[in-house]
Order: structure tokens, then sequence, then C-alpha cells
């Protein structure tokens, strides 16, 4: 079967039948598509121009292809594109339409090299950042997509092989590791679509998490601190309900408040707050909230009896609620803040009994956590700061207190489903079906 190179251009068509009838095999130089935008080759469009900054640098030789066809290390990408399924990708998306690598010769190997530098550009980014965009499946998962030079990226492969390339662009983490081998091994098909999305979540992770760092997998209502790849603390938490769902994202903790007071979200306030006050404005006096006329820091106070509450709108809710800090309130002893625009961060609780729970999908998005006077020593102390040993007088003070971290604390806040302990594979529920969402983008149903 042959396959006609037909590109975009009338003036690229041009230079293809110069080439056919001069007999000069320009197998291994594609500089006849220097200028060209895109070409359609092997029933597939070929995005040629950002491959051109590579081969421009050569001298628009190939490294796929020779005078003989396919090479060396052209058959090597064939092989490494075609056992894609090993990482929970499919071979098709990056060689349908491929002919057979013995009967590409002559001008067709122009086009096989241009197909093949996409194909191994548009795999290695995949294996690197991910098939699918995390921001793109979820409006609450905010990881920016991780970046490949194509020119730095195919000169790598050139020179080390496209193996060995591929093999440095896989996620360094254990867990990935682990489940590819676990992919490997399983038979069961919707074991195998709950293993391929979590694969890919690990591929939207930084590369690095931080030598010491604390991790957050919402899905199984565990947070783990690490420090030097081994885990140094382990415990449960509270996550955010189906309807208020906690996000995905990592930053860094940057200081901690002791006896913190609670400044009620809009939201909460409108929606669950508001209702209440309708029916007695005495509510906020009988939990020991304050009311300030508005959202400004200087704001008086008010009592929650000069206000018509059935005039307030729920959506606009114009005026600030604070809980003193004390043993009633919703954030306890301690939180722990990464500002971020969600709001989000982990805290205490005055619900401590809800850790016995086993779906602990209970909170607004935040992360309760467990002893978190105990994990606020860990975390000072791993940041060689003196405070460690002065939590329990600074909370008996029962005056609010920031105390900031030296170096702040890479933190992550992840979904996986299926996770790797003590050669096992463990699987957790699909508590925000997320899953589904991931697993249609990945395999063709979104």
């Amino acid at each position: 079967m042959t396959h006609a190179i037909r590109p975009t251009t009338i003036a690229v068509l041009a230079l293809l039948a110069v080439a056919l009838q001069s007999g000069k095999g320009l197998a291994a130089n594609v500089s006849q598509f220097a200028n060209a935008q895109a070409i359609k080759w092997a029933g597939r469009v070929i995005n040629v121009e950002p491959l051109m900054t590579f081969y421009k640098r050569q001298g628009y030789q190939g490294i796929w292809t020779d005078g003989n066809g396919i090479n060396r290390r052209g058959l090597e990408l064939i092989n490494v594109l075609g056992h894609a399924n090993g990482d929970g990708l499919e071979a098709l998306d990056y060689l349908a339409g491929f002919p057979r690598a013995e009967t590409v010769s002559g001008v067709h190997a122009v086009g096989a090299e241009l197909y093949l530098s996409d194909a191994a550009y548009r795999f290695a980014r995949d294996i690197y950042g991910g098939r699918t965009t995390p921001a793109v499946s979820e409006p609450d998962i905010v990881i920016k997509r991780k970046q490949l030079d194509i020119a730095a990226l195919l000169g790598s492969m050139e020179k080390n092989g496209p193996a060995a390339v591929i093999d440095r662009l896989r996620p360094p983490h254990e867990q990935y590791a682990a489940l590819r081998k676990a992919l490997s091994q399983t038979k069961d098909p919707v074991l195998q679509r709950k293993i391929i999305v979590n694969m890919e979540r690990w591929r939207w992770l930084p590369r690095k998490l931080g030598d010491e760092h604390v991790f957050v997998n919402t899905a199984a209502f565990l947070m783990y601190t690490r420090k030097d790849g081994q885990d140094i603390d382990r415990r449960r938490v509270i996550v955010g309900q189906a309807y208020h769902r906690t996000p995905i994202f990592s930053d860094n903790i940057q200081y901690s408040e002791f006896n913190p007071t609670w400044t009620v979200t809009p939201s909460i306030a409108g929606n669950e707050i508001l209702p209440k006050l309708r029916k007695d404005p005495g509510y906020l006096e009988q939990k020991g909230y304050d009311l300030y006329a508005s959202w400004k820091s200087d704001a008086p106070k008010m009592s929650p009896y000069q206000i018509d509450w059935q005039s307030v709108s729920s959506k606009r809710f114009p005026y600030r609620i604070v809980q003193p800090a004390g043993p009633g309130n919703a954030l306890g002893e301690v939180k722990f803040l990464f500002p971020n625009k969600f709001n989000v961060y982990l805290h205490d609780t005055s619900s401590r009994q809800l850790f016995a729970q086993s779906n602990r999908a209970l909170s607004h998005g935040c992360i309760r956590v467990e002893h978190p006077l105990e994990f606020a020593e860990i975390l000072y102390k791993l940041d060689a700061n003196p405070v460690a040993t002065q939590l329990d007088s600074i909370v008996n003070t029962k005056q609010t207190k920031a105390v900031r971290f030296n170096r702040p604390i890479p933190v992550h806040l992840t979904y996986f489903t299926t996770w790797y302990k003590d050669g096992k594979l463990q699987t957790f529920d699909d508590i925000y079906g997320r899953d589904k969402l991931v697993g249609n983008m990945l395999f063709g149903g979104a």
C-alpha cells in the first residue's frame, strides 16, 4: 500500500513534483516543507511548523529515516509507540494509519519522517504532562500542564534513543511505577479503567513534590506527611461533600494560626445561616457569632435585630459574620494556611467525633485534620522551628496567633482512587465522580 503526501499548499506540491522528476531521493531531507504549516500523510494531519525549529538546526536532515527508508532509530520509536498501552495510553493515537516500516521508501519517507517526529512529540507530551488537560476536566482542578521543548526533545531522542528519553519523562513517583506494573498484571477491565485514570493523575502532578511535603488524598480521606521519600505521618481527614468538592492543586503552607476566628463565607452565610436568621434573629447570639455591617475590615458591629432578614439576598449577602476563637469554633484550635482562590485550607474542628466515620466527605471544601496539634508539631520540627515545643502554651493563651514557617512546606491536594500499599492495590470510592469524567476524556466518551 502506498500513501501519497498531500501538503496544504500548492507551493509544496510543486517542490515535491520537482523532487520526483529529478530522481533525487529526499527521504532524509525535509527542507521542502520548511515553510509548510501542516501536511496530511497516512490519513493524519501532521502539524509541521513546530517541528521545523529542530530540523532547521541540523540542515533539515531526518533522524528516523534515510535513503533506504525507516532507520534503526525510527524502528526503535515505532516499537516504543507500539507499547503505549503499558502506560495506559493507546498506540493507535500515535500510529494510526502508519504503514509497515518495510514498505516506506523513496519520497514517502519524507512524510514518514515528519509523521514520526509529530508522534514522538505527542507521546512524550502525554507521558510527561498527561493525555488530558486537568483544568478542562474540572473547574476545581488547577494544575498547569507541563510543557516540552520540541527541538530539545527530538535532539535528545536522536542522541540517546526514544526509549531512554521516554523512560526519563515518565513520572518519577513510586506510585506511578507501581500502578504501571499493576496494569500489566490485571485482566479486570474495570480495574484497568480505574488504574489508567489514576496513572493520568500522576502525570499531572509536579515531578518534584518536595523533600518534605504534605500529601492529601481526598478520595481516601487520608493525609500523609513525607520526608525524603518516606511517610513519617499518616492521619485521617474530613474533606468536602459532593456539592462542596475539595479542589485539586499544589501550593505551599505558609503559616499556622492558633486559636483562629472563623469568618463565615458568603455562600454559607446566604445559603445556610440566612434561612435560620429569617426564622430567629437571635440565632447568631445563641451561637456566639459576631455580625458586622459589611466586609470591610473596619466595619462596625451590628445587632441582628436591626436587620429585616426577609429582604436580604442569599446570593449577595452583604454582612460579615465572624465566630470568635473558642472551644466551639468551627476551625478548632489551629488552621494551616496556603492562600488560594478557593479559600481552602487545613484545620482542626469542633466536631472531632466525625473522624470515626468511614465516609468523611462532610465539609464545605476545606480539609479537617485529626489531632491537628500533633500535626503542627511535626511540621514545625521539620521546619527546625522552636515553636514546635511551645504549641500547648500558645493554645492556652486563648489568643489568636499566627506563626509562619521558616520554609514554606509544599502541600498537594490530590484525588487518587487506586493506591499501591504493602504489595496490594487498594481502591477507594469515586466520591466526586471524577474517575468517570477523566475516563471519558481518555477513552473518547466525552
